[in-house]
């Protein structure tokens, strides 16, 4: 029996021995469980199995309105000293020599120990994951506006509300980083520092002013495959856009654009000279003047100045025209209402609309032209070989007009005033007769 108990005792001591043994071949290279980095148990990896884990931590990084954009620490540029890593994290059980190695190993597990994380910044990663960070937090302000809709053949709009905008900001960012990475505790997470922007136009300030719909609209077309002229209604467009007039207040456009210059960005499209088309820097504001004015007509607000072109248009009926030219033609009109007037512009594919909102009219505006007079296109004439002699072509051409243009203003479907607001004259575009023959 004595012999049976100390076989026992010599299995179990050999036992002991090899799982000690195997203890600590395993850990000889491995670090002691209950060692952290920020959170993350390293324990039982060995430099390799580091290595991987690092490549798989992800920064988790929060914006405004609950966004969240998470990248690998080498996305942020964060590059991780594996080693340097490594070996602060095997040093904490391993203050004795093995096998009194133990009792620590036992109380590193039951309070952990958390390391220093290592690492240096590579600035070509960092910018890029920076722009990321931009794509996704930064947020330009959306100004109240109006969103006009139609019931009935009626027209309504329905106020939709302001939204600050956000930037993320570089230098705070950088310092509130390193203080993450530094601190041993705190997760691989961060909140995007940066400043909230407000709008230009808010509810409040469109209640403070009395704005409370729309007051009136028109929209034009034109050839969106005429690029330079489309960059120049835009940028006009942008400029008018959200411009308020204050009772008694007159507008001129000129004043509000000024010259139309390439350092101002406008590009050179045609311009109407006379009775031609040549290549001018700002080619396409009379498009921006005509819409204006129809929709000031249809405001009901006072047109201080106004001038026809030359000869008819393609994106507007003659007699409803306005043509500006620097210093010397404008568009002019005053708010003759007791409220302020908001202007809006909008240019969607191919079309230039102008909004006027303030408080909705009770009568109904209407425009009418009236043709008194049309002048045929004179013709010239041209010989060519290119036609066979007795053939012939017309080439273009397009009559003139005396035309008067009337308001009309009516309430509850009766009339209540006819004026006229302008009679024009637009002289004849010529037509080329084009006649084949043989002789040069």
């Amino acid at each position: 029996m004595r012999q049976h108990k100390v076989t026992i005792v010599l299995i179990i001591l050999l036992l002991l021995l090899l799982a000690a043994g195997f203890d600590y071949l395993y850990f000889k290279n491995r670090i002691y469980p209950g060692v952290y980095l920020k959170g993350i148990s390293l324990g039982g990896k060995t430099l390799a199995g580091l290595e991987e884990t690092l490549e798989a931590i992800e920064f988790e990084l929060a914006g405004p309105q609950g966004k969240i954009k998470s990248f690998a620490l080498r996305e942020m540029g964060i590059i991780p000293r594996a080693e340097a890593i490594f070996e602060s994290a095997c040093v904490p059980g391993r203050k004795n020599t093995w096998p009194l190695t133990y009792g620590e190993r036992l109380r590193l597990k039951r309070e952990k120990i958390f390391i220093p994380f290592s690492y240096y910044l590579e600035e070509g990663l960092f910018a890029w994951s920076w722009r990321e960070l931009e794509k996704t937090f930064n947020l330009d302000p959306a100004n109240a506006f109006f969103k006009v809709r139609y019931t009935g053949g009626q027209a309504e709009a329905d106020l939709i509300p302001e939204q600050n905008g956000y930037r993320i900001h570089k230098e705070k960012f950088l310092r509130e980083l390193q203080i993450n990475l530094n601190n041993k505790k705190v997760p691989f997470s961060l909140t995007i520092p940066g400043d909230f922007i407000s709008p230009e136009v808010a509810v409040s300030l469109l209640t403070e002013r009395g704005i409370k719909g729309l007051t009136s609209s028109c929209s034009t077309r034109f050839d969106p495959l005429n690029k330079d002229r489309v960059h120049n209604i835009k940028l006009a467009a942008a400029t008018v856009h959200n411009h308020f007039l204050a009772p008694g207040e007159i507008f001129s456009l000129n004043k509000l654009i000024g010259d139309t210059t390439p350092e101002k960005g406008y590009k050179k499209a045609p311009v109407m000279r006379g009775n031609e088309l040549v290549p001018g820097f700002g080619g396409g504001l009379c498009q921006i003047s005509t819409t204006l004015y129809n929709a000031a007509l249809l405001a009901d607000l006072e047109i201080l100045e106004r001038h026809n072109h030359f000869m008819t248009i393609p994106y507007i009926a003659p007699g409803r025209d306005a043509t500006i030219v620097y210093g010397n033609k404008d568009l002019k009109f005053r708010n003759n209402k007791d409220y302020f007037i908001l202007i809006s512009a909008e240019v969607q594919n191919d079309s230039l609309r102008f909004s006027f909102y303030g408080v909705p009219l009770e009568e109904r505006i209407s425009i009418a032209t009236k043709f008194l007079k049309t002048y045929e296109p004179p013709l010239k004439y041209e010989y060519t070989a290119e036609l066979l002699s007795g053939e012939e072509e017309v080439i273009g051409g397009s009559p003139g007009y005396l035309v008067e243009t009337w308001k009309y203003i009516y309430r509850d479907g009766q009339q209540l005033q006819a004026e006229r607001i302008s009679l024009d004259s637009y002289a004849p575009h010529a037509a080329l007769l084009r006649r084949g023959t043989d002789r040069p």
